[in-house]
C-alpha cells in the first residue's frame, strides 16, 4: 500500500508563471515544459501520435517519466546522458519548478492500470488509474473537461487529475475533499495514512 501524499505548494492559479522543471544537467539547467499541452506543441505531427499514445496507457504515477522523455531536447539529450538516465529511473533530486520548489514524484507503487482506493464507509473502490480508463467512464461533456485539466497539468501531479475524474459520483464528494487536503498539504486524511493504492 502507498500514499496520495505528496501535493504541490498553494498558489493562486492566476498568479502562476508558465509551468515548467527545471533539469539540473551538466552543462547547467534546462528547462522543459511539464505539461502535455507543452511538449504537445514542440512535437512533430508523428512524435506527438506516438506520445498520445503512450500518455493514454500510462499508469498515472508515471506520467511524469512520458512526459520528461518527450520534453527533453536532442541536445540536452546528448550532452548529460548520465542524468537524464537517473532522471527517468526515478531520482529527481534537483529538479525544481517554476516556484523553485523541488518537484516530488507520486509515492504510489506498482504498474497496474487500476487503483485500489479505501473510501471511509464506502470501502475499496477500483478505479482506473490510466487516462484512458477514465475516458471510458466519461460522457463526453466530462471527457473534454478531463482532457483540458490533463493537457495543463504538471506530470508529477497528474495522479490527483486522474483521482478526481476516476472516481465513482457516489464517493466524488469524498475525493474532492482528499484532494484539496492533499493539495493543501495536509500531511494525512481520514483513515490514517491517506487516499491508498494498492496497484
Amino acid at each position: 500500500m502507498t500514499s496520495f501524499t505528496v501535493a504541490p505548494p498553494t498558489r493562486e492559479k492566476n498568479m502562476d508563471p508558465e509551468p515548467f522543471w527545471s533539469l539540473p544537467l551538466a552543462g547547467g539547467p534546462v528547462r522543459v515544459p511539464p505539461t502535455p499541452d507543452g511538449v504537445r506543441a514542440r512535437l512533430s505531427p508523428d512524435e506527438r501520435t506516438a506520445f498520445e499514445d503512450r500518455l493514454a496507457r500510462t499508469p498515472g504515477q508515471h506520467l511524469v517519466f512520458v512526459v520528461l522523455d518527450a520534453a527533453v531536447p536532442p541536445a540536452a539529450r546528448q550532452q548529460d546522458p548520465d542524468t537524464l538516465a537517473r532522471l527517468l529511473g526515478g531520482d529527481f533530486t534537483g529538479v525544481t519548478d517554476e516556484t523553485g520548489q523541488q518537484v516530488h514524484l507520486p509515492d504510489i507503487e506498482g504498474d497496474s492500470p487500476v487503483w485500489f482506493i479505501p473510501y471511509t464507509g464506502q470501502g475499496t473502490v477500483e478505479i482506473p488509474a490510466t487516462i484512458a480508463g477514465v475516458h471510458a467512464r466519461l460522457d463526453d461533456g466530462r471527457r473534454a473537461e478531463f482532457d483540458t485539466e490533463v493537457g495543463a497539468t504538471p506530470a508529477h501531479l497528474l495522479h490527483f487529475t486522474i483521482l478526481q475524474y476516476a472516481t465513482p459520483d457516489e464517493v466524488t464528494a469524498e475525493t474532492d475533499a482528499v484532494v484539496a487536503q492533499l493539495r493543501d498539504n495536509t500531511p494525512t486524511i481520514p483513515g490514517g495514512h491517506g487516499d491508498e493504492a494498492v496497484a
